[in-house]
């Protein structure tokens, strides 16, 4: 995490090849060793990371302050031209779990949980739900007959 924020203060606060350079390998190497690909100036502040093991962000993602990302998770695109627009942007204190796959050029609205394995491809605009499921949605959108697996 400090090698993520050094790279980005010295490639966008106070520009400096060397330095920039510099915590970019050096965040790149740690990164190899617990699986970790996370471009500069893609998370806002507070990110937290809470296991290791394969974590795949598209440069073009914009995520926002205080996510918490599991481990084995992939925010990125379905390889649509252009690329740079094919990119999800996620809100605010987003919750995303293990396993999870965020795919295209989605929003995810603030404070959304989203569940260990879920693979969104829609956009959740409403603030505060929990998605899941292959593909994720809402438990209100779950059809009927379906809703009999959720009983306990």
């Amino acid at each position: 995490m400090k090698a993520l924020r050094s790279e980005e203060y010295f490639r966008f606060e106070k520009p400096c090849k060397f330095l920039k350079f510099w915590f970019f390998r050096k965040k790149n190497i740690q990164g190899a060793k617990l699986g970790f690909f996370i471009p500069a100036g893609c998370f806002a502040e507070d990110l937290k990371i809470s296991h290791y093991g394969s974590i795949i962000v598209n440069p073009h993602a914009r995520i926002g302050k205080g996510c918490t990302i599991h481990g084995n998770c992939c925010i990125g695109n379905k390889g649509l031209e252009p690329y740079d627009n094919d990119s999800p942007i996620i809100g605010e204190n987003v919750n995303i779990g293990q396993g999870a796959q965020i795919l295209g050029p989605i929003k995810i609205a603030d404070d959304t949980t989203i569940a260990a394995g879920a693979v969104v491809v829609k956009s959740v605009e409403e603030r505060g739900k929990t998605v899941a499921g292959i593909p994720a949605c809402y438990k209100e959108s779950i059809p009927s007959n379906i809703e009999s697996l959720f009983a306990i």
